[in-house]
């Protein structure tokens, strides 16, 4: 394999993706409404009657959190193994932190609209371009294992490019189901811990 070109330390690149994935979490609770002028609380009931009514809502912020979560241990398990980055690598970071930036917005489209297709789709295409950039960070490091920690495994990039394969392949599983029940199609990703161990199994 071909050198990887400058190396870069990687701690600046953690620093800026922990920080990216920390406001993008905590931005996800905006979309979750109190009262306006439009509702009229003056009870416990009615306030009780307005929280049971933004149950899409929680089931929203619930859903993106979780991925967001998941891509975040995703990157630290990379970040983790290699002990440096390159021009490349940086490039291809930063576009996946884009579309992470981007999932409060699709996060709420489909909060506020989640009945409708295209929101749906927005919010798959939205995982989807984060899973491929992630994914990618990987067969980067494949190509260039000079990137990897003295004592990792050869074969790691190989093993991780097939578990970063099962979120990409999901989306367009969840455009699908959306086309027929848009309001259930988030709900695909919670078939990727089985989907994940299923494959560890096989090696």
């Amino acid at each position: 394999m071909g050198k990887v070109g400058s190396s870069f330390q990687l701690r600046r690149l953690e620093g800026l993706s922990d920080g990216i994935f920390a406001i993008a979490m905590t931005l996800l609770v905006l979309n979750i409404p109190l009262p306006g002028s439009e509702h009229t609380v003056e009870s416990d009931g009615e306030l009780f009657e307005f929280l049971l009514g933004l149950g899409s809502l929680y089931q929203t912020f619930l859903i993106s959190f979780l991925m967001l979560g998941i891509f975040w241990i995703i990157q630290q398990k990379l970040y983790r193994n290699l002990k440096s980055t390159c021009s490349l690598h940086l490039w291809v970071s930063l576009g996946g932190l884009l579309f992470v930036c981007l999932i409060p917005f699709s996060s709420s489209l489909i909060g506020k609209y989640d009945d409708y297709f295209v929101a749906n789709c927005f919010f798959h295409l939205n995982v989807f371009c984060i899973g491929v950039f992630m994914l990618l960070q990987w067969v980067i490091v494949l190509r260039h294992p000079e990137m990897l920690k003295e004592g990792i495994a050869s074969d790691l990039p190989g093993k991780a490019i097939r578990l970063h394969m099962v979120l990409p392949m999901l989306s367009p599983v969840g455009i699908g189901v959306a086309v027929y029940s848009p309001a259930w199609s988030t709900l695909v990703y919670a078939v990727t811990p089985f989907m994940v161990a299923r494959i560890r199994a096989k090696g």
